[in-house]
């Protein structure tokens, strides 16, 4: 506890440290405007690469002059990709200026580079793109600057997404110099940092509070109690104080809110066994597939309240994501393959051998076909509603083809199309409410921003849904989440204290360590809270319009740091793992083939 102590003396100081820090900087060395994708402690807002293009590319530095400047390079011989594929994010909030037009420049060079494409999305107040644009252009291998002016009415943020696309099968690197935004034709470096004002003192802040160990009030959560579709969507991933809350309010929904369907942020191939366990008490799953203790216990708690109930009155569990990632190792093929071998393993059933060999090509077509041909052979081991399940993922999954980069952006349409699936199928009639756990840049209808620029899951949900459609959000002071580290380990971290001018901040002032507050048009401005992914990152709060994404925050104000529910699990160990589970379906798939050899 002491060295954890220290540790949060050490992150406040920290934080404080970095706000008086951006008082006397430039807007080039808190956005790293200069590339150099160093972790500087000067730099705030860092430079995100997109996620869907790590595998793509190498990070490296060429000289130039007096300097190296950071680059993206491909080499021949590359195992994800034939050509260079890259791409870097960062989110600027503008000074204060009275200037009506900005001029973006960006210096760059590089080798056989196909296309840079600068797309630039003008937001508002209210977290709206006002208009985008894109500058296109192939640099040379010489610093070259290229330039776009764009209108600046009504702008607070300028979002610039730098897209790089190499030749075919060329060695290729991109180097990045400068990118400089001149605002009515001063350099922004002239003008100040803008900081977000801290929310004011509101003595009269309505609130519920809650009590977790007992009964939690919905129906005087208005937010939750006339919704039929319930977002929840944490802040950060890896927190056991959310995760409880979380699985509480989900407990609580089915027992007294004829919840009948409940769906989580995990691919839906996987949470068959998950769903098979709450509606077979006969049915053990793999303890690989165990997220964590919390969950193994919810699923247990969900079990027995299906355990006296008819089959179309019992509560149903399914994942809205998929694989994202297709190789031969691991698409979503494999899980179901997973799946169905342990339902067959004492059967044997010569249908269901011939779908797992199918399952395994490269093409699922005829696995497709043949499932939905042989329904009354594979009803033997498999329900219905599982034929259906497996028949959807898999059309839904190859139609996103092969592409990693494709198949990742797409994760948030893909949702969606899952969901509605699952929605009509199990909960379509009026009194039966939907519960959707997630993270909550996929659950509002805004945007995804600081992940994966895409159109998030919740959009699609209020454009389908309307009103009966309720995004609420979790907040955190003050604990620990399990995060990725660099080194892909992971590991515990301790969340930095909120700023002054953060949301979580003016939260803090409720007197229950519990509540839930609804979002009044006062958060209708941009204000500072949290966002963290599966990854650890050294920048934590970012400015949004939490009154445009969700409906209510259930806020935490201290997490219990002896509660670790999550084990710490290292890169290696890790891939130990997968490594085993590739050779444990490596020896079934021979086991199957010498089965059928013998009809």
């Amino acid at each position: 506890m002491k060295k954890q102590f220290k540790l949060l003396l050490l992150i406040s100081f920290f934080i404080f440290f970095q706000i008086e820090k951006v008082r006397g900087q430039t807007y080039t060395a808190i956005y790293d405007l200069q590339f150099s994708m160093q972790g500087d402690s000067s730099v705030v807002y860092p430079w995100f690469e997109n996620a869907a293009y790590s595998n793509y590319s190498i990070s490296t530095y060429v000289q130039e002059s007096n300097r190296k400047m950071f680059a993206k390079k491909f080499i021949k011989g590359f195992p994800f990709s034939n050509h260079l594929r890259t791409e870097y994010q960062q989110r600027i909030l503008l000074p204060y200026n009275n200037a009506k037009e900005a001029t973006i420049e960006f210096e760059c060079k590089g080798q056989n580079i196909n296309l840079v494409s600068i797309i630039l999305d003008a937001i508002d107040m209210k977290e709206e793109i006002l208009f985008s644009d894109t500058l296109k252009f192939v640099p040379d291998s010489v610093l070259s600057l290229a330039s776009k002016n764009i209108e600046l009415t009504n702008v607070e943020l300028l979002n610039i997404r730098i897209n790089v696309e190499g030749l075919i099968d060329k060695e290729a690197y991109i180097a990045f110099s400068k990118l400089d935004i001149l605002l009515g034709g001063k350099t922004i470096d002239m003008f100040p940092i803008r900081i977000l004002q801290k929310l004011s003192e509101n003595d009269k802040l309505k609130y519920t509070s809650i009590d977790i160990e007992n009964k939690i009030e919905l129906a005087e959560i208005n937010e939750i109690n006339d919704k039929k579709i319930i977002g929840l969507g944490e802040s950060i991933h890896g927190n056991h104080d959310i995760k409880n809350l979380a699985y509480q309010l989900i407990l609580q929904a089915i027992e007294s809110q004829n919840c009948k369907l409940v769906l989580l942020e995990l691919p839906m191939e996987k949470s068959l066994a998950y769903n098979r366990f709450i509606q077979d008490e006969n049915y053990t799953f793999d303890s690989l597939l165990l997220i964590d203790n919390m969950m193994n216990d919810f699923l247990i708690k969900l079990r027995l309240f299906n355990s006296d109930k008819a089959d179309d009155s019992k509560v149903k569990l399914f994942g809205i994501d998929y694989n994202s990632i297709y190789s031969s190792t691991q698409n979503s093929a494999m899980d179901i393959f997973d799946f169905v071998v342990q339902l067959n393993q004492k059967t044997n059933i010569p249908e269901i051998d011939q779908f797992l060999l199918m399952l395994m090509k490269e093409d699922w077509s005829q696995a497709i076909t043949f499932l939905n041909d042989h329904k009354k052979e594979v009803q033997k081991i498999l329900t219905i509603d599982e034929i259906e399940c497996i028949s959807h993922i898999l059309n839904v999954s190859k139609k996103m083809g092969k592409s990693g980069i494709e198949r990742f952006i797409n994760r948030d349409s893909v949702m969606f199309i899952n969901a509605e699936f699952l929605i009509d199928k199990f909960a379509a009639a009026n009194n039966n409410k939907t519960i959707i756990y997630g993270h909550a840049a996929h659950i509002n209808p805004v945007s995804t921003y600081p992940a994966v620029p895409c159109t998030p899951f919740g959009h699609y949900m209020q454009i389908t849904y309307k009103e009966k459609y309720s995004p609420l959000l979790f907040l955190i002071g003050n604990g620990i989440s399990m995060a990725y580290d660099e080194r892909f380990n992971r590991k515990d971290n301790v969340l930095s204290n909120p700023p002054e001018n953060s949301v979580e901040y003016w939260l803090n002032t409720i007197d229950e360590n519990i509540s839930y507050v609804p979002i009044t048009s006062e958060l209708d401005k941009l204000t500072l809270s949290r966002f963290k992914g599966s990854h650890h990152i050294l920048q934590d709060f970012f400015p949004f319009n939490l009154y445009q994404r969700y409906k209510g925050i259930f806020f935490i104000k201290n997490t219990d740091y002896n509660i670790l529910d999550m084990k710490e699990i290292s890169f290696d160990k890790d891939s130990d793992s997968f490594i085993m589970k590739i050779k444990q379906r490596q020896k079934k798939l021979e086991e199957i083939k010498k089965r059928t050899q013998k009809l």
